[in-house]
């Protein structure tokens, strides 16, 4: 990681503050904390793009983390792990369910979180590089698309048989949020009007299946 990292840390013990700047060194790090859930959803709605990876605490005074993301109308893109203190069966399938890329218990190592943390950004950072080399094989101009589209293409490009389930598209894009079941339809309609001026199509083959296709 040469470049620092921008790490949210969405915590309302403030005393835990100067403990995670001793465990995430400031050279390599840049630490933004939030101690509500609403603070961090309206910072979130204005600044998504430039954020690395997402440090959660399930429980906070004002609500439940996986509350936060059912009810409000926010799309969480950015890959996050989740603290607790609770290590009932029920909270951890619930989180690694919701899209959590990890779970760790409270009181926390400070060892753990840290090579945790290193090891789930190298993982990030070698996936986007990845994508991004996928994507330039096909040669879209990608300024056309919305975000969204994009994420869709990408769900598509990263299987070897280009070929998802509808399911599997709603958990990649839109995580564990509840959408309308037209929702998707709409966007793949949109998407392939976009994709026809290159040649390229989402075909529904049955089953709830769609395939990337080249015209």
């Amino acid at each position: 990681m040469s470049a620092k990292k921008n790490l949210w840390i969405i915590e309302d013990m403030e005393d835990l503050q100067p403990v995670y700047h001793s465990i995430l060194e400031s050279d390599k790090y840049d630490l933004k904390f939030f101690t509500s859930f609403d603070d961090f959803k309206n910072a979130y709605a204005n600044n998504k793009d430039g954020i690395d990876l997402i440090i959660a605490d399930i429980y906070l005074e004002d609500g439940h983390f996986f509350q936060l993301l059912n009810e409000s109308d926010m799309t969480l893109n950015t890959p996050y792990l989740v603290i607790s203190g609770s290590d009932e069966y029920e909270t951890i399938c619930n989180a690694f369910e919701a899209g959590a890329i990890d779970f760790i218990l409270k009181p926390f190592n400070k060892n753990e979180i840290r090579a945790k943390v290193e090891k789930h950004l190298h993982h990030i950072e070698e996936k986007a590089h990845e994508t991004s080399k996928s994507l330039e094989a096909l040669n879209l101009d990608l300024t056309q698309f919305t975000n969204k589209e994009i994420k869709i293409i990408e769900s598509f490009n990263i299987q070897e048989d280009k070929t998802l389930h509808r399911n599997d598209i709603v958990k990649v894009i839109w995580k564990n949020i509840a959408i309308h079941p037209n929702t998707l339809d709409v966007h793949i309609y949109n998407l392939r009007k976009k994709l026809k001026l290159s040649n390229y199509s989402i075909k529904a083959i049955g089953n709830g299946l769609f395939k990337f296709v080249e015209l």
